[in-house]
Protein backbone atom coordinates (compact mmCIF):
# COMPACT_ATOMS: atom_id res chain seq x y z
CA UNK A 1 0.00 0.00 0.00
CA UNK A 2 2.90 2.43 0.85
CA UNK A 3 4.79 1.21 -2.39
CA UNK A 4 1.47 2.22 -4.47
CA UNK A 5 0.73 5.43 -2.57
CA UNK A 6 4.40 6.56 -3.56
CA UNK A 7 3.96 5.60 -6.81
CA UNK A 8 0.71 7.99 -7.43
CA UNK A 9 2.86 10.61 -5.64
CA UNK A 10 5.48 10.36 -8.21
CA UNK A 11 3.19 10.15 -10.66
CA UNK A 12 1.27 13.37 -9.18
CA UNK A 13 4.25 15.41 -9.07
CA UNK A 14 5.29 14.89 -12.51
CA UNK A 15 1.97 16.40 -13.63
CA UNK A 16 2.61 19.40 -11.60
CA UNK A 17 3.89 21.29 -14.78
CA UNK A 18 0.79 20.98 -16.78
CA UNK A 19 -0.94 22.42 -13.63
CA UNK A 20 0.61 25.21 -13.12
CA UNK A 21 1.07 26.09 -16.64
CA UNK A 22 -2.63 25.74 -16.86
CA UNK A 23 -3.25 28.17 -13.86
CA UNK A 24 -0.91 30.67 -15.14
CA UNK A 25 -2.53 31.02 -18.46
CA UNK A 26 -5.69 30.53 -16.59
CA UNK A 27 -5.54 33.53 -14.60
CA UNK A 28 -4.12 35.44 -17.53
CA UNK A 29 -6.41 34.13 -19.79
CA UNK A 30 -9.10 35.84 -17.34
CA UNK A 31 -7.78 39.09 -17.12
CA UNK A 32 -7.70 39.28 -20.86
CA UNK A 33 -11.27 38.14 -21.00
CA UNK A 34 -12.39 41.29 -18.54
CA UNK A 35 -10.27 43.20 -20.81
CA UNK A 36 -12.32 41.95 -23.98
CA UNK A 37 -15.23 42.34 -22.23
CA UNK A 38 -14.70 45.95 -22.08
CA UNK A 39 -13.56 46.17 -25.89
CA UNK A 40 -16.83 44.90 -26.73
CA UNK A 41 -18.46 47.83 -25.31
CA UNK A 42 -15.73 50.33 -26.96
CA UNK A 43 -16.40 48.95 -30.48
CA UNK A 44 -19.61 48.60 -30.15
CA UNK A 45 -19.78 52.60 -29.05
CA UNK A 46 -17.18 53.16 -32.14
CA UNK A 47 -19.69 51.30 -34.41
CA UNK A 48 -22.22 53.35 -33.22
CA UNK A 49 -20.55 56.77 -33.78
CA UNK A 50 -19.57 55.66 -37.38
CA UNK A 51 -23.09 54.73 -38.47
CA UNK A 52 -24.49 57.97 -36.83
CA UNK A 53 -21.74 60.21 -38.95
CA UNK A 54 -20.87 58.00 -42.04
CA UNK A 55 -22.70 55.13 -42.89
CA UNK A 56 -25.95 57.38 -42.27
CA UNK A 57 -24.43 60.17 -43.93
CA UNK A 58 -23.83 57.62 -47.43
CA UNK A 59 -27.21 55.53 -47.31
CA UNK A 60 -29.21 59.03 -47.56
CA UNK A 61 -27.38 59.60 -50.37
CA UNK A 62 -27.98 56.22 -52.02
CA UNK A 63 -31.18 56.68 -51.24
CA UNK A 64 -30.95 53.44 -49.39
CA UNK A 65 -32.00 52.53 -44.95
CA UNK A 66 -29.13 53.22 -42.27
CA UNK A 67 -28.44 50.59 -40.60
CA UNK A 68 -30.04 49.59 -37.24
CA UNK A 69 -28.23 49.63 -33.73
CA UNK A 70 -29.26 46.72 -32.51
CA UNK A 71 -27.58 45.16 -35.91
CA UNK A 72 -23.81 46.35 -34.72
CA UNK A 73 -24.03 44.09 -31.53
CA UNK A 74 -23.35 40.97 -33.00
CA UNK A 75 -20.09 42.44 -35.07
CA UNK A 76 -18.69 44.31 -31.96
CA UNK A 77 -18.83 41.01 -29.83
CA UNK A 78 -17.76 38.84 -32.52
CA UNK A 79 -14.80 41.10 -32.83
CA UNK A 80 -13.80 41.38 -28.77
CA UNK A 81 -14.30 37.21 -28.65
CA UNK A 82 -12.12 36.51 -31.95
CA UNK A 83 -9.68 39.00 -30.49
CA UNK A 84 -9.49 37.33 -26.98
CA UNK A 85 -9.05 34.13 -28.63
CA UNK A 86 -6.12 35.22 -30.59
CA UNK A 87 -4.40 36.69 -27.75
CA UNK A 88 -4.98 33.14 -25.37
CA UNK A 89 -3.07 31.40 -28.53
CA UNK A 90 -0.45 33.71 -28.33
CA UNK A 91 -0.30 33.64 -24.42
CA UNK A 92 -0.23 29.71 -24.78
CA UNK A 93 2.38 29.62 -27.37
CA UNK A 94 4.41 32.43 -24.93
CA UNK A 95 3.95 29.42 -22.18
CA UNK A 96 4.05 26.47 -23.85
CA UNK A 97 7.30 24.31 -23.52
CA UNK A 98 8.84 26.70 -21.24
CA UNK A 99 11.27 25.97 -18.32
CA UNK A 100 9.71 25.99 -15.06
CA UNK A 101 12.42 27.96 -13.85
CA UNK A 102 13.94 29.67 -16.67
CA UNK A 103 16.90 31.95 -16.98
CA UNK A 104 15.98 35.28 -16.68
CA UNK A 105 19.54 36.96 -15.66
CA UNK A 106 20.60 40.25 -17.30
CA UNK A 107 23.04 38.68 -19.53
CA UNK A 108 20.07 36.95 -20.67
CA UNK A 109 17.78 39.66 -21.24
CA UNK A 110 20.28 41.50 -22.97
CA UNK A 111 20.60 38.72 -25.35
CA UNK A 112 16.59 38.61 -26.41
CA UNK A 113 16.05 42.48 -26.13
CA UNK A 114 13.13 43.19 -29.01
CA UNK A 115 9.70 44.79 -28.85
CA UNK A 116 8.34 41.80 -28.08
CA UNK A 117 10.81 41.09 -25.03
CA UNK A 118 9.30 44.44 -23.67
CA UNK A 119 5.74 44.36 -24.52
CA UNK A 120 4.87 40.77 -23.61
CA UNK A 121 5.87 41.35 -20.16
CA UNK A 122 4.12 44.78 -19.75
CA UNK A 123 1.10 42.68 -21.16
CA UNK A 124 1.17 40.29 -18.83
CA UNK A 125 1.96 41.86 -15.59
CA UNK A 126 -2.06 43.84 -15.99
CA UNK A 127 -3.67 40.93 -17.69
CA UNK A 128 -2.01 38.27 -14.60
CA UNK A 129 -2.86 41.19 -11.92
CA UNK A 130 -6.83 41.70 -12.81
CA UNK A 131 -6.91 37.74 -12.98
CA UNK A 132 -5.65 37.61 -9.67
CA UNK A 133 -8.16 40.34 -8.46
CA UNK A 134 -11.16 39.15 -9.95
CA UNK A 135 -10.56 35.68 -8.08
CA UNK A 136 -9.77 37.10 -4.98
CA UNK A 137 -13.04 39.27 -5.36
CA UNK A 138 -15.22 36.63 -5.94
CA UNK A 139 -13.81 34.91 -2.61
CA UNK A 140 -14.92 38.30 -0.77
CA UNK A 141 -17.87 37.70 -2.77
CA UNK A 142 -19.30 34.67 -0.93
CA UNK A 143 -17.51 35.60 2.11
CA UNK A 144 -19.61 39.08 2.57
CA UNK A 145 -22.91 37.96 3.99
CA UNK A 146 -20.69 36.54 6.75
CA UNK A 147 -18.56 38.89 7.81
CA UNK A 148 -17.14 42.04 5.55
CA UNK A 149 -13.85 42.30 7.02
CA UNK A 150 -12.98 38.71 7.06
CA UNK A 151 -14.45 38.75 3.65
CA UNK A 152 -12.20 41.24 2.47
CA UNK A 153 -9.28 40.55 3.81
CA UNK A 154 -9.59 36.61 2.76
CA UNK A 155 -10.31 38.34 -0.80
CA UNK A 156 -6.82 40.39 -0.99
CA UNK A 157 -4.85 37.79 0.71
CA UNK A 158 -6.80 35.02 -2.28
CA UNK A 159 -5.77 38.04 -5.24
CA UNK A 160 -2.10 38.02 -3.82
CA UNK A 161 -1.21 34.75 -3.49
CA UNK A 162 -2.68 34.16 -6.86
CA UNK A 163 -0.75 36.90 -8.53
CA UNK A 164 2.41 35.79 -6.60
CA UNK A 165 1.94 31.62 -7.44
CA UNK A 166 0.59 31.87 -10.67
CA UNK A 167 1.25 35.70 -11.88
CA UNK A 168 4.62 35.81 -10.74
CA UNK A 169 5.63 32.53 -12.28
CA UNK A 170 3.97 32.86 -15.56
CA UNK A 171 6.10 36.39 -15.95
CA UNK A 172 9.49 34.29 -14.97
CA UNK A 173 8.13 31.38 -17.64
CA UNK A 174 7.53 34.08 -20.60
CA UNK A 175 10.56 36.14 -20.32
CA UNK A 176 12.53 33.10 -19.98
CA UNK A 177 11.29 31.62 -22.64
CA UNK A 178 12.04 34.10 -24.86
CA UNK A 179 14.23 33.16 -28.17
CA UNK A 180 16.88 35.40 -29.15
CA UNK A 181 15.28 37.98 -32.01
CA UNK A 182 16.64 37.75 -36.04
CA UNK A 183 15.49 41.59 -35.63
CA UNK A 184 15.34 43.85 -32.72
CA UNK A 185 11.40 44.77 -34.03
CA UNK A 186 10.14 41.24 -33.27
CA UNK A 187 6.75 41.49 -31.90
CA UNK A 188 5.93 44.74 -33.45
CA UNK A 189 3.23 43.99 -34.78
CA UNK A 190 1.33 42.07 -32.03
CA UNK A 191 2.50 45.76 -29.99
CA UNK A 192 -0.40 47.49 -30.73
CA UNK A 193 -3.02 44.61 -29.93
CA UNK A 194 -1.44 43.57 -26.50
CA UNK A 195 -1.19 47.28 -25.68
CA UNK A 196 -4.43 47.88 -25.68
CA UNK A 197 -6.05 45.12 -24.04
CA UNK A 198 -3.19 46.05 -21.17
CA UNK A 199 -4.47 48.89 -21.36
CA UNK A 200 -8.12 48.07 -20.41
CA UNK A 201 -7.11 45.48 -18.12
CA UNK A 202 -5.59 47.64 -15.92
CA UNK A 203 -8.15 49.97 -16.02
CA UNK A 204 -10.87 48.26 -15.68
CA UNK A 205 -9.68 45.00 -14.02
CA UNK A 206 -7.88 46.40 -11.01
CA UNK A 207 -8.83 48.94 -8.26
CA UNK A 208 -7.31 52.23 -9.68
CA UNK A 209 -10.87 53.70 -10.15
CA UNK A 210 -10.65 53.63 -6.09
CA UNK A 211 -6.48 54.80 -5.81
CA UNK A 212 -7.28 57.58 -8.05
CA UNK A 213 -10.64 58.40 -5.80
CA UNK A 214 -12.99 57.62 -8.07
CA UNK A 215 -16.27 55.70 -9.09
CA UNK A 216 -15.80 52.00 -9.37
Amino acid sequence: MIGFTLRADSAIAQTRPIWVGLGQLGVAALGVHLAADRLDDHVFQGLLWLNDHVISAIAVKLQMGGLQPDSLVSPSSWLAFVLELVIDLYMFSALALTAQEPDVSVESLKRKLSVEAVVLPLFWVPVALAGSWVVGMAVEDQLAEWHATTAMVAGWTVAGLVGWRLGWTGLRRIVGGLDVPKRRTKGLGWAPLLVLIAGLAAWHGLPIHGLLGGGS
